[in-house]
């Protein structure tokens, strides 16, 4: 494929996620007047809005995957900062890309045997998960799988839990009862006191 192909390719993905993030149902004109292409390249590259909106949720999930898996393997960093870095560029994609979860869950109701990419890729992969229960024993030497399992589903729910009440407040205006994620010192705090919760013996 050419430069020019995958340039007018992610315009369409990142025009698409863009508008479902503010919209939720949307058109395949209003795509084509955000990516400023004609219906005919959406046709050329994905065959359908359906086709579209699937190849977006992978492709964002394949995203954020990589972004998680390259904080967890660096062999430079600190644990502590690994796992602090892991969560925040967690949190931070989901604040970036809210339409992911609102995709994702559209998918699976409109079609019950839709496979999500992002449970193949990230919520689902063992190796994730595996080497996030390393670097929290490199840190507690804590060799009981159960409660190492505890921990990482303690520090992957305390990372998805506010996001989901981030995105409640333009409903209920939770915001004044939680905090401000978009905030960047009061999320960095949030990580770090999470992270030190978790890896605390």
């Amino acid at each position: 494929m050419d430069d020019k192909n995958l340039n007018t390719k992610e315009k369409i993905l990142s025009a698409t996620i863009e508008l479902y993030g503010r919209k939720g149902d949307i058109t395949v004109r209003e795509i084509c007047e955000k990516a400023r292409v004609n219906v005919a390249s959406i046709n050329y590259h994905f065959g359908s809005k359906d086709n579209l909106l699937k190849e977006v949720e992978k492709h964002y999930s394949r995203l954020l995957y990589d972004i998680q898996n390259e904080i967890i393997i660096d062999e430079v960093k600190e644990p502590r900062e690994k796992l602090i870095d892991w969560a925040e560029a967690l949190m931070k994609f989901v604040l970036d890309y809210p339409a992911l979860i609102m995709l994702v869950t559209s998918l699976v109701l409109q079609d019950e045997s839709y496979n999500p990419e992002i449970i193949n890729k990230f919520l689902g992969s063992k190796e994730s998960k595996d080497n996030i229960q390393r670097t929290i024993y490199s840190i507690t030497n804590i060799d009981d799988k159960e409660i190492l399992n505890f921990k990482y589903m303690q520090l992957f729910s305390g990372v998805i839990g506010p996001i989901v009440f981030q995105m409640i407040p333009n409903i209920k205006d939770t915001n004044k009862v939680f905090m401000d994620l978009n905030n960047e010192g009061e999320r960095k705090r949030y990580i770090e006191n999470l992270v030190d919760t978790i890896v605390k013996k």
